[in-house]
């Protein structure tokens, strides 16, 4: 337990407290019980015990929650309560808001009316129907709290509750403030759309999705986005069918000795990000191991375009929209039943966006990690014992393929199959694994602003004594990469897990 007392203490520090265990417990039972039987003068707030009002806000185990519905878990672990980062502590567990909201009412977070009106107001059901999940906040801040942009920068940027509460009023069709003008004066481009703020949102209020895109696809149609730094991007993907100005036929340079047929059941979309950008080192290796373990996947080549997740985070939704739709009828035409992804944002884009915006399109989407897990537990994949596995590593969750698709399970379980090689988590990891700083069009837009939380996951990353970070996305390990290389880290470069699992894996 975090404790603090401004008129005796210098610094905060930590007290550990016995708490029995009863089933059904939440975190706030555990502070009651503290409070009552151990220390009457802990600090902590608390009035509804309903998860309704937010004031019981906490981290406990580093992520931002509601003491009154967190549940403890009879592990014998022990549990770490903090109070919510980035608010100056008032005593213990208790914080102050107070420069939060005068950020927030900076935003004048209040309905703006063209002219006089009289009550009530005559309202249909469908009017206000993308406006009632928004206005289910209960300014809890555990959002901001989460945030890794707003931890870096928080003088650039409002956060997610505010950005939030600015597109809840430009939704409604009363309002007639320059909420897009506010937004993106309050850095609204700032935002990686990590997911971070959803996962820790006790309303589930979909901030990146239905807040912070949707305001920038609302930017961009007033001509007032995305950034000047974003056009080359969104040129390149309209011109060249790929983010990095580079010719359509050097997209398939990798695959040129490898005889892949172009149509097929099952369909390995590469991305442009590892075609293009990672010397062809993964979509390779990828089609080594599936090799190996008897599939015979198909391939566009120079027909494969962009997914367009970097035209969706930047808010231009007609492009996106446009290849979106393309890319999923090339796929029906050429027979595929299963798409095999390798990059976490490429594999959001097909398995969850377009889903999402267009409908169940009757195609399977995996990530090759899933694939692979599925392979080793039918006997299929088998490891070799290689010395220099004899490591500690550690694996950075990408915010696309973790928080954004749900797959955590199968990279950690491949790792902690690979003999002698020993996983050690980072502090933050899983659904609260640290953004590594590049997405949401951030280290195209905001570089500084990238880097900066980058900097601050190599920290974890560096208290940890391994030898690498492994990761299964290009933008994660282009950006650590950096972020390693700016911070003077001692870690080796970030590796990709296919790289290990090819050169690791038994093969006749």
């Amino acid at each position: 337990m975090y404790r603090y007392d401004p008129d005796t203490d210098e610094d905060g520090y930590f007290m550990v407290y016995q708490v029995p265990f009863t089933e059904g417990m939440r975190v706030l039972d555990a502070l009651n019980y503290i409070h009552d039987n151990l220390d009457g003068t802990l600090a902590y707030r608390w009035i509804c015990r309903a998860g309704q009002c937010g004031s019981c806000s906490i981290r406990v185990n580093g992520k931002a929650v509601l003491a009154c519905q967190e549940e403890v878990k009879n592990t014998g672990d022990v549990i770490v309560l903090e109070p919510l980062q980035m608010f100056p502590v008032i005593r213990d567990l208790v914080v102050d808001t107070r420069e939060a909201y005068d950020k927030l009412k900076d935003g004048d977070p209040y309905l703006k009316r063209g002219e006089e009106y009289s009550c009530p107001d005559c309202l249909c059901s469908e009017d206000i129907a993308d406006v009632k999940k928004f206005r289910e906040c209960i300014e809890c801040w555990c959002c901001v709290s989460a945030c890794p942009v707003v931890n870096q920068v928080w003088d650039d940027y409002f956060g997610p509750m505010t950005m939030r509460k600015l597109c809840e009023l430009k939704i409604d069709l009363r309002d007639v403030g320059d909420r897009v003008d506010t937004a993106l004066n309050e850095g609204l481009y700032n935002c990686t759309t990590c997911r971070n703020c959803w996962a820790v949102c006790p309303q589930e209020i979909e901030i990146p999705e239905k807040a912070i895109e949707h305001m920038r696809a609302l930017a961009v149609e007033e001509g007032k986005g995305p950034l000047e730094s974003h056009n080359t991007l969104v040129q390149s993907i309209k011109n060249y069918k790929n983010p990095w100005i580079m010719p359509r036929a050097r997209r398939s340079k990798w695959a040129k000795k490898m005889d892949l047929p172009k149509k097929g059941e099952l369909m390995f979309y590469a991305g442009c990000s590892p075609s293009l950008l990672l010397s062809e080192r993964v979509p390779t290796n990828i089609i080594k191991v599936m090799r190996r373990l008897g599939m015979d996947p198909a391939y566009l080549g120079k027909d494969e375009r962009c997914c367009g997740s970097p035209l969706l985070k930047v808010g231009e939704r007609k492009i996106y929209d446009e290849l979106a739709l393309s890319n999923i009828q090339q796929m029906k035409d050429a027979g595929v039943k299963t798409i095999v992804t390798t990059c976490a944002g490429c594999h959001k884009s097909w398995a969850v966006d377009y889903k999402d915006l267009f409908g169940d399109y009757g195609i399977e989407v995996r990530h090759i990690m899933e694939i692979l897990l599925d392979e080793y537990n039918a006997g299929r994949l088998k490891f070799k014992d290689l010395e220099k596995n004899h490591i500690r590593v550690t694996y950075h969750d990408p915010c696309h393929l973790g928080r954004g698709s749900g797959v955590y399970d199968a990279p950690r379980e491949l790792i902690n199959a690979i003999p002698g090689m020993q996983l050690i988590e980072t502090e933050r990891n899983r659904e609260n694994s640290h953004c590594c700083g590049s997405g949401g069009g951030v280290k195209t837009g905001r570089p500084e602003v990238a880097l900066k939380v980058g900097e601050e996951r190599i920290k974890m990353f560096d208290k940890l004594d391994v030898e690498y970070v492994i990761t299964c996305c290009p933008w994660c390990e282009q950006h650590i990469d950096d972020s390693i290389a700016a911070s003077r880290s001692g870690l080796e470069k970030t590796r990709d897990l296919i790289e290990i699992i090819e050169e690791t894996m038994e093969h006749e």
